[in-house]
């Protein structure tokens, strides 16, 4: 009877423990598949807003793919080649659009920072940067052909490249150095070897952008770090006026050299700024979409066509237009994602905006029927997306701080009863026993 009520005892306790892990186990399964289940919230949550698609049609032409994070643009007025400085990996592409065809690939490594092109001799003027190591150079190749010319170090920085043809001279600033480096052709400016001959400008403390006048011998250079456009004479080498600007003035400062205005793109400022070359003041403040970035005056309608990059809250993907006589913003154009560089070409009605992000060049009819977004629909589109960004972000915390509360709350709760259930437990090899008792015989 004794080993009868032992093994009645163990079965219980079989039982009773099996049952225990069981509800330890459930619990267990409980506590991974809740937080499993409020992850999966979470992404439905993050996924759920639509994105911004655009298909290619009128006024789209083209979209070309030659390269990562294509940035910089240049063309070629005479033999209409488009060149495209790819950022990273550095390359150079010849875009020929009357033909369709990529010309030549030219790998420059490192970070292609520019790329501009002179309309005689067909020379194609490129710089990079290696952060890593805090150099830059300058690259001149044959604009038909893509082979090396020429090249040479320049001061280090988000170089800028600016050419003044009249007097072949060749100004490369380096914004992190704070030097410009103007090089004088003593021969090779058309053809032939090329021999230069530098010299070092100090004309402020981070030159980020440039234009010339090559008409009135002016050179332009706009300061990242004190938003001033400083007035040279390329003549005497003096300056002759410094003139304060919308911050984060870029690259380039386009001139119309016709006009003597300079066209300032302030990114930070998110404004066009127009610079009088004649008095030196600034004649026109318009404000644009967020982080302008390239810009175009010189086109068959006679309209800017201002590329919209975007900011840390809002990715650009629409270039701003504006009347070129009045200046007035006539609306917006959806292009891609990130258009930064802006090119155009009169003579075949084409606008040419490097997308970064889409790692695409879109080649745009330019047309007085463009279908263009108003501006104040752009800024009540720019508005709802910034407050779409500002609920995802409130909802990711808000589900962050849920799960954290539902997982401490069940540890919290399940600690006590892990507890229990250890204490339970018996060593291996013991068996639980009633008292002994005497049982009378009947």
């Amino acid at each position: 009877m004794r080993g009868f009520s032992a093994i009645i005892t163990m079965a219980r306790v079989e039982t009773m423990e099996k049952r225990q892990e069981g509800s330890v186990a459930r619990q267990r399964t409980l506590l991974v598949a809740f937080p499993s289940f409020l992850c999966i919230s979470l992404c439905i949550v993050l996924f759920s807003f639509p994105s911004i698609v655009h298909a290619d049609g009128f006024p789209i032409i083209g979209t070309l793919h030659v390269g990562e994070h294509p940035e910089a643009l240049a063309v070629d007025l005479q033999t209409h080649m488009l060149y495209i400085a790819d950022e990273f990996p550095g390359m150079i592409v010849g875009f020929d659009p009357i033909r369709g065809i990529v010309r030549w690939r030219v790998p420059v490594g490192n970070t292609a920072t520019d790329v501009q092109v002179d309309n005689t001799s067909h020379h194609v003027y490129a710089t990079t940067t290696s952060f890593n190591t805090q150099q830059s150079t300058l690259f001149i190749l044959d604009g038909a052909t893509g082979h090396l010319l020429f090249t040479t170090p320049v001061d280090f920085g988000d170089n800028a490249i600016v050419l003044d043809t009249q007097r072949q001279r060749l100004y490369v600033a380096g914004p992190q150095s704070g030097v410009i480096d103007a090089f004088s052709f003593l021969s090779g400016w058309q053809n032939g070897p090329i021999h230069v001959t530098s010299v070092q400008l100090h004309l402020g403390p981070h030159p980020q952008a440039l234009g010339v006048n090559s008409g009135m011998g002016r050179l332009y250079i706009a300061d990242a770090a004190t938003h001033l456009i400083t007035v040279f004479d390329e003549e005497t080498s003096r300056i002759l006026a410094t003139v304060l600007v919308a911050d984060g003035p870029l690259h380039p400062l386009r001139v119309d050299e016709t006009t003597g205005y300079v066209y300032v793109v302030c990114s930070t400022g998110r404004e066009l700024d127009i610079l009088d070359g004649k008095t030196n003041r600034v004649i026109v403040h318009t404000p644009v979409a967020p982080d302008p970035e390239g810009i175009a005056f010189h086109t068959a309608t006679g309209r800017i066509y201002i590329a919209n990059e975007g900011d840390d809250h809002t990715l650009g993907t629409i270039i701003t237009v504006l009347d070129g006589q009045t200046f007035a913003v006539l609306g917006t154009l959806p292009v891609g994602r990130s258009p930064d560089g802006v090119e155009a070409d009169p003579s075949l009605h084409r606008v040419y905006v490097s997308t970064e992000d889409s790692n695409a060049v879109v080649e745009i009819s330019d047309s007085v029927d463009l279908p263009l977004t108003s501006e104040a629909t752009t800024y009540q589109s720019i508005a709802a997306h910034r407050a779409i960004v500002a609920l995802q972000q409130a909802t990711i915390v808000t589900l962050i701080g849920m799960c954290l509360t539902i997982i401490g709350a069940t540890l919290y709760a399940l600690l006590p009863r892990w507890r229990v259930r250890g204490s339970l437990q018996t060593p291996p090899g013991d068996v639980p026993s009633l008292p002994e008792q005497d049982t009378p015989l009947p």
